[in-house]
């Protein structure tokens, strides 16, 4: 193994010094023969830490808390103990107090709903109540006590507070991207904030994402974690459920110290927005790897900066809800097209957010059905395909059609009989109406979509809304 020495200022030494200990290699006079060392060594040279000092090292908030607090993490944690139990996932979520606005209630409902019972037991939720306003800390943390008092219980949901030895000065900070004293100070300590609810998660699950406490997200999105990391065949840092800062960013929990440790070491220099970048390039990957749809919107007007309005959306959010709000009756649905990740075909027919995704291009003869728990008197039928996001994958050739009787149902495949053309798609989209006075006094007991053509795409069935007579 080689060893690589570098002569140069004590500025730079430093630095290097940090470096090395960010991955865990000598310092005795240089970094010991990781492949990357002379990636590492050229970007510092020619990167953000020229300006670090070896005194201001020392003066970084230190990343070995027990130095501060010997049981921190029991000292941290509110109403619970440390949880044991590793788990699959950890969301961490630090929260503080904003002026005339507040989001983490409905952020902890949206992520509450949108997971299976079953699915919470592989999940902690950690709240990082990240001010040191008392007042506030006691009125948060009992109102998602009262609220949660179960997933509390179940160590599911965690709460954890830090004290104000942790946190460096923040005064006289760096001025940097010409942000003034206020913006400065305020992601100075965000920064900090994150890298205090990195160490307290480290040894709590496989994986860590990092929340924000103004989003919100869509049904069954911890399915949609699993299949994008089930779907990873090389070695990845970080994979991202949003577009935005630093919303839904996903990491092995065994590279939180790491990151906590690139974090501190640039707390004053830039927004942690930009860090974790860095932090994944020198940890080898080069590329974001960003899962479209992403599954978390932003929501928050009012940033936690105090005055600060910040309307931002993310683009790649695709639109989920519901516009025409059909009776849509108590059914059974199937389909012989492949289903991608968890846009299931129920997903098309339900009232709750979401649509049925195919993984595979539209073939002539691919079909989707629904077929009724009682037979219905139907009047009028709408079905929209692709949407804002994936507006080609639509249903370009195909037809709809109802049938009158239904002969059995197997495990994957209706047998409906007494087919009734209705119509055919035009532009991914067919509404078909008046069907009682088509129909007369007989009932459906499926509505079926044909592919009558091959397609380039794969096909998103947005909405089936069916309307049913009085």
């Amino acid at each position: 193994m080689k060893l690589f020495y570098i002569q140069s200022d004590d500025s730079f030494a430093a630095v290097l010094m940090s470096i090395c200990i960010l991955f865990n290699t000598d310092t005795h006079g240089g970094c010991t023969g990781h492949s990357r060392s002379t990636d590492v060594i050229e970007k510092i040279r020619s990167g953000i830490a020229k300006k670090v000092t070896y005194k201001d090292y020392l003066d970084r908030p230190s990343s070995d808390l027990t130095t501060l607090q010997k049981d921190w993490k029991v000292e941290a944690t509110l109403f619970n103990k440390v949880p044991k139990e590793k788990r699959f996932l950890t969301l961490g979520i630090p929260t503080i107090r904003r002026v005339g606005d507040e989001y983490i209630m409905d952020t902890i409902k949206s992520l509450v709903n949108n997971t299976r019972p079953e699915e919470l037991k592989d999940i902690y939720i950690v709240i990082f109540l990240a001010d040191f306003n008392e007042t506030w800390i006691e009125d948060i943390s009992r109102r998602l006590n009262d609220s949660y008092q179960h997933l509390i219980s179940s160590e599911t949901l965690v709460m954890i507070r830090s004290w104000k030895s942790f946190y460096p000065s923040l005064v006289n900070l760096n001025h940097t991207y010409n942000d003034n004293y206020n913006k400065r100070k305020w992601r100075s300590k965000q920064n900090v904030d994150y890298a205090f609810i990195f160490l307290y998660c480290q040894y709590l699950s496989t994986y860590y994402m990092q929340m924000e406490d103004d989003i919100y997200t869509i049904p069954n999105y911890f399915d949609v974690v699993k299949d994008y990391i089930s779907e990873m065949r090389f070695q990845w840092t970080c994979l991202e459920f949003s577009e935005l800062g630093f919303i839904g960013k996903l990491y092995h929990s065994y590279d939180l110290e790491k990151l906590a440790k690139m974090v501190l070491l640039f707390y004053e220099e830039q927004p942690c927005d930009f860090t974790y970048l860095h932090f994944n390039s020198q940890m080898l990957q080069f590329q974001r790897y960003i899962h479209r749809p992403t599954i978390f919107q932003h929501v928050g007007l009012k940033s936690s900066l105090p005055g600060k309005i910040q309307p931002l959306k993310d683009t790649f959010f695709d639109n989920l809800d519901k516009i025409y709000q059909g009776d849509n009756p108590p059914a059974k649905l199937f389909t012989n097209m492949l289903v991608h990740s968890s846009f299931s075909p129920e997903s098309a027919y339900y009232q709750e957010p979401g649509y049925f995704w195919s993984h595979r291009n539209g073939k002539a003869g691919d079909w989707f059905t629904v077929v009724f728990d009682d037979p219905q008197r139907v009047e009028k039928i709408i079905v929209e395909t692709g949407s804002r996001e994936h507006p080609l994958d639509r249903i370009l050739h195909g037809k709809l059609q109802a049938s009158l009787s239904l002969v059995k149902i197997d495990k994957s495949e209706p047998s409906c009989t007494n087919n009734i053309l209705l119509g055919h798609f035009k532009e991914g989209f067919i509404k078909v109406g008046n069907l009682t006075s088509v129909l007369g006094p007989f009932k459906i007991h499926c509505v079926s979509i044909i592919l009558t053509a091959n397609q380039d795409w794969w096909i998103i069935i947005k909405e089936i809304a069916v309307f049913v007579s009085d």
